[in-house]
Parts: C-alpha cells; structure tokens; sequence
C-alpha cells in the first residue's frame, strides 16, 4: 500500500478564444520558461494563418491534424530472459495519446529552419493535417516498430489490426 495519497487528475480547461482543450493543452506546451502570455500569441497567430490559407476552422484543421498524428499503440521496453524487447500495447486514453502527438509536432517544428516559431508551427499543423511531415513519420516508425513486436504481446493479432487500420 502506498504511502503517499493517490493524486488526483487535474483537469485542464479550455482556453478563453476558441474554448478548445487541445487548444490550451497546445499553449502550454509552447510555453517556455512560464511566459503563457507569449505561448498564447504564438497559437493564436499560427491558428489565424492557418484559417486564412484553408479557408476553415482552424480548430478543426488543428484536430485533425492531430487526430492524425495521434498514435494508436505504444511500445515499453521489458527485460525478458536477458534481452530487452519492445513490447507493443494499444492506447487506451486518448490523453496520451495527444500528449505524443503534440510532442511529436512541436519537436518536428523546433527540428525546422524558419524565421519564426508561427510558422514553423503552421507549416507542420498543415503538414499534419494533410498526412505528411516529421510527425506523421514518426508515428508510421512507431508503428512499424509495434507491428514487428507484435509477437511479444500478449494479444498480437489485436496489434496488428491497430497498427494496419491505421496505416
């Protein structure tokens, strides 16, 4: 039994101009160095862009894109006989699964050379909303990846049609 109490999910609220939680959860991993009101200008700006060159709602470009980079299945590394397997489970939470997918974005934008964060940030939202880019190629590795260790599951077969609906 632990010690300590068990914490308590905090919930996160939606941001104040488009009411979004992916939105907010975007802002604060833009923020660096507890500077929100920056992160907030550096999405609101990349999400005015982006509903100027689509001609839509950016939030739903930005949840699509999302949607798209979100992974389906996860891969752990366990010791088995000596040797560390990668050993592939299905996302259950859709948190987690955002929680990599803005990873993934937001690392693919610092990765870029461009002038300013808003459009390193607009380029690979629209990257992603059109099923290329840095993110979506490391989403297709990590599929690949689970689909090769699928064998290490406990249910393989529910890996692999995971991994295959996806792709």
């Amino acid at each position: 039994m632990p010690r300590r109490p068990i914490q308590k999910k905090r919930s996160v609220l939606p941001d104040p101009i488009y009411n979004s939680i992916s939105v907010h959860m975007l802002v604060n991993r833009v923020m660096k160095n507890g500077k929100k009101s920056l992160a907030y200008k550096i999405v609101y700006n990349t999400l005015k862009n982006i509903g100027e060159t689509t001609q839509q709602n950016p939030v739903e470009v930005f949840e699509a894109a999302l949607e798209n980079v979100m992974p389906k299945v996860e891969v752990q590394p366990r010791r088995r006989a000596g040797s560390v397997q990668m050993v592939p489970s299905i996302l259950r939470s859709t948190e987690r699964g955002q929680a990599t997918a803005l990873r993934w974005i937001l690392e693919s934008c610092e990765k870029k050379s461009a002038k300013s964060m808003v459009s390193k940030l607009q380029t690979e939202i629209l990257d992603a909303y059109e099923k290329k880019g840095n993110a979506i190629k490391k989403k297709e590795e990590l599929h690949k990846i689970a689909a090769n260790n699928a064998m290490y599951s406990n249910r393989p077969q529910i890996i692999l049609n995971a991994v295959s609906i996806v792709s």
